[in-house]
């Protein structure tokens, strides 16, 4: 059982989120470095008096402006685009570049790029300022599974051991031990149990945000894992594994009182 516990392939999952965040954060970076290498068209009078909109009105009222001195500024935003940030694209395979970058970038800025009209500042500021969005979110994601991880190999370490005992004293007979080394069993059993009930305990508070400590916990943290365990075994993958071994536990400690109450 060591090893194949839902907690340890749950390990497996955060290990492929780890790297499917860093990825997406690595592309979202690089895209952002080819935005700011395009230059931008200073914007027109008019555009100066609509300096105070939103970024994304800016970026629908800027189609009317003055092409930049290069027509294919907003083309070459599109194809940095196709090489970083859509190549780790979630969506499906079919979905049109157009559908991946309202997704990423809004559906006004994802216009904008697509009308070749002006590439100006404030296009520009509107692209950079959703990645920069986007990253900072990948961050506070990644900060999760980090935590998720540390809880996780702790609790592990736990599992591991209990479980260890419990598979050398299956190979044992417990007619042939004797008063105290059957009592001594009984109380590792018992230690155990109280063990994994603290886990327990403390993987609830975890969840429901509710721990002492200054830590991401809570319904955004709960919301993440769940994501990224939907598509294993368990939903709760530690919660199963310790509910479990306490029910084996509990089952082989009776099993020891019951040889414990025949020596009385």
């Amino acid at each position: 059982m060591t090893g194949a516990t839902t907690a340890h392939r749950a390990l497996e999952c955060l290990a492929e989120e780890w790297e499917t965040l860093a990825d997406r954060d690595a592309a979202l970076e690089a895209f952002a470095d080819r935005v700011r290498a395009v230059p931008a068209a200073q914007p027109t009078a008019l555009q100066a008096q609509q300096a105070a909109a939103p970024m994304a009105t800016q970026a629908i009222q800027g189609r009317g402006a003055t092409p930049s001195a290069s027509d294919d500024h907003c083309a070459s935003v599109r194809t940095a685009f196709d090489e970083t940030v859509r190549q780790h694209s979630s969506g499906c395979e079919d979905e049109s570049r157009f559908e991946a970058m309202a997704t990423t970038l809004t559906e006004d800025v994802a216009g904008a790029l697509a009308t070749d009209t002006g590439w100006t500042p404030p296009l520009k500021a509107a692209v950079l300022e959703p990645v920069s969005t986007s990253r900072r979110e990948l961050a506070a994601r990644r900060e999760i599974v980090r935590e998720e991880r540390s809880t996780l190999e702790t609790a592990i370490a736990e599992i591991d051991e209990i479980v260890g005992w419990l598979q050398m004293t299956v190979d044992e007979s417990f007619l042939q031990c004797g008063f105290d080394d059957l009592r001594a069993k009984h109380e590792r059993l018992e230690t155990y149990q109280d063990r994994l009930k603290t886990c327990l305990s403390r993987r609830q508070a975890q969840l429901t945000g509710s721990t002492p400590r200054d830590e991401p916990s809570g319904p955004q943290y709960r919301s993440v894992i769940e994501s990224i365990y939907a598509s294993g075994p368990a939903r709760y993958p530690l919660l199963s594994t310790a509910t479990q071994l306490y029910g084996i536990c509990g089952d082989c400690q009776r099993t020891v009182r019951a040889h414990l109450t025949r020596r009385v």
